[in-house]
């Protein structure tokens, strides 16, 4: 793992479990398959507080930056498939 990826997986450790549960098992199974776009995008969201966060991958609340629905789709698609499988 390079640095990028170490300080990147280190943002993925939020202040509130339910997060964490989300964003780093997405980071582990998932950051080797995004591309350049969606890593920064990645980065954008994890730049965002941690109940804004939330409030878009749990609560499902609508967000006003519209270049970030590619990844939170991305990420609602991983999660549902872990409840699934």
């Amino acid at each position: 793992m390079n640095e990028i990826e170490k300080k990147i997986l280190w943002q993925c450790r939020r202040g509130l479990w339910e997060l964490d549960a989300i964003l780093i098992p997405f980071f582990e199974e998932t950051f080797k398959e995004l591309d350049e776009k969606e890593i920064e995008d990645f980065r954008k969201l994890l730049s965002y507080e941690d109940i804004e966060i939330f409030d878009i991958l749990v609560n499902k609340k609508s967000f006003d930056d519209r270049d970030l629905e590619g990844i939170v789709d991305r990420i609602k698609m991983f999660q549902n498939q872990s409840l699934e499988g």
